[in-house]
């Protein structure tokens, strides 16, 4: 692309040539430039006949202006900013002497004009920046989060242990999910319907959870032990509400009352009856883990720990799958807390208290196994691998090994994340 530039000043910039055509004809603007033109170059010296205005735009000295122009550019803001400094300079020297106490015991301020400008610009331009700073942040949340076909969001299942899961985002009442493939309005309204309309598959509860037996109740004495359970729950909550935490007889006593009466009691929040059971969970597995022989029955004032958890969990009014799910994530955060504790015992040398918190593990997973593939062990060596190299974990898999048994190993692996090893 050819150019033939002739640039000099604002009026020099485009040189317009008139050429006076027969009265009663009507002009015609034609502008011509060499950056429109292809081929050869057009002979300058040719006008055409039909041409009244002619304009030739040249740039050879276009970036030789443009850096004087940016030159003098820099000069002036760089004036503007030294003089900017100097009158701040000059008005906090003058304010800092503004006040002063007369003879008369009077507070006189007094200051030039120019330091309340320049105080006064301070202000307006700093409310102005600060107001830009916020629209200009807004402006890039909107997008980063709804533009640039970002629709990816990461939630935790709390059905899943806590894993965190993909979904799509929904927007205008139509359900995007990044991990479908592309459909039309329509179909994606009638697909909106229907799951709606489908009954949400309800979560099964685990093997070792226990089936519900009815036992004979005493009717004479029903609305006593009632009574005496309501005053237990009162006296709990307002035991909680003193900054005390739970005591492990209280849950016992209230077990005890409700298995004998088949009384029920509830609590005055759902925070409150959930945090309840997670201090009786938290009782069981203190006592799980208490537990020497490896096939020693586990007890709870005469009565099995899994069936102790379970019933309580019906005295209180919480759902079974609920409740189980607050087992499984208590005897996770158990296992993760142990295996680190044990790899501390290591590290300072304590043999036999490292093997004793892996014994701890043994004892809470043979009364509350998981699942193959569970979330809540997905979780925990998620957790595992974040805190321990490889050899470490396979340093504690080895003793789990030694403390346990070899039937045993498949716990530790999953839960350190090496299968892969078997």
């Amino acid at each position: 692309m050819n150019a033939a530039i002739s640039l000099a000043s604002p009026t020099e910039l485009f040189s317009a040539h008139f050429r006076r055509r027969g009265v009663g004809a009507n002009p015609s603007i034609y502008f011509s430039s060499s950056l429109f033109r292809r081929g050869r170059r057009p002979d300058p010296r040719r006008r055409l006949p039909d041409r009244d205005v002619e304009l030739s735009v040249s740039i050879s000295d276009f970036s030789s202006r443009a850096s004087a122009s940016l030159n003098r550019i820099l000069r002036t803001s760089e004036f503007r900013l030294r003089r900017f400094l100097s009158s701040g300079a000059d008005a906090y020297n003058d304010l800092r002497t503004s006040v002063r106490v007369d003879p008369g015991h009077r507070i006189v301020f007094s200051c030039r004009r120019s330091s309340l400008d320049f105080v006064a610009n301070l202000i307006l331009w700093s409310f102005a920046a600060v107001l830009a700073a916020r629209v200009l942040t807004w402006l890039w949340r909107q997008l980063v989060f709804r533009g640039f076909g970002n629709w990816l969001v990461l939630r935790r299942d709390r059905s899943l242990g806590g894993r965190e899961v993909v979904v799509g985002r929904r927007r205008a009442s139509v359900p995007l999910n990044p991990l479908s493939p592309a459909a039309t309005r329509p179909e994606l309204k009638i697909k909106e319907r229907s799951q709606k309309n489908r009954l949400a598959k309800p979560e099964k509860l685990p093997h070792w959870w226990p089936e519900p037996i009815t036992l004979p109740v005493v009717s004479d004495s029903k609305e006593e032990f009632q009574r005496e359970a309501n005053r237990l729950v009162r006296a709990i909550m307002d035991s909680r509400m003193n900054g005390m935490d739970y005591k492990e007889d209280d849950i016992i006593q209230l077990r005890q009352i409700c298995r004998i009466s088949g009384a029920n009691v509830s609590f005055e929040t759902t925070n409150a009856r959930d945090s309840f059971y997670r201090a009786a969970v938290g009782l069981v597995l203190n006592t799980c883990s208490r537990i020497r022989q490896p096939d020693a029955p586990v007890q709870i004032d005469g009565e099995d720990v899994r069936r102790f958890i379970s019933g309580l969990a019906g005295n209180i009014g919480l759902e079974n799958v609920h409740a189980a799910r607050l087992v499984r994530a208590a005897v996770a955060a158990r296992t993760r807390s142990w295996f680190l504790q044990s790899w501390a015992f290591i590290a300072q040398g304590k043999r036999s208290e490292a093997m004793e918190e892996l014994s701890k593990i043994y004892q809470i997973h043979r009364i509350f196994p998981f699942e193959e593939n569970s979330p809540e062990m997905e979780m925990v060596a998620s957790g595992l691998k974040k805190n321990l190299r490889i050899d470490q974990r396979k340093h504690l898999l080895n003793l789990f090994v030694e403390v346990c048994g070899a039937e045993s190993q498949k716990i530790a692996a999953e839960a350190l994340d090496l299968m892969h090893l078997n």
